[in-house]
């Protein structure tokens, strides 16, 4: 019995894990783009990071918008 309510749980937990990974490898591309610029020319890492972050503000915001 304890084992059914351990499979529910991992089930429950890894549902939204494909979504997390997403998101992180998204993240981790935009700090991949960022450091790139950086490394050509200091100030262009962080224009080019705060535009990655205001995109993705802006898709996230839509995709919570979508869920209401």
């Amino acid at each position: 019995m304890a084992s059914a309510g351990l499979r529910k749980g991992m089930r429950t937990l890894a549902r939204p894990l494909p979504h997390v990974a997403l998101d992180a490898c998204g993240f981790a591309g935009a700090g991949s783009i960022s450091y790139g610029a950086w490394l050509i020319y200091v100030p262009a890492g962080f224009l080019v990071g705060g535009a990655l972050l205001m995109a993705l503000s802006i898709l996230f915001g839509r995709r919570l918008e979508a869920r209401e």
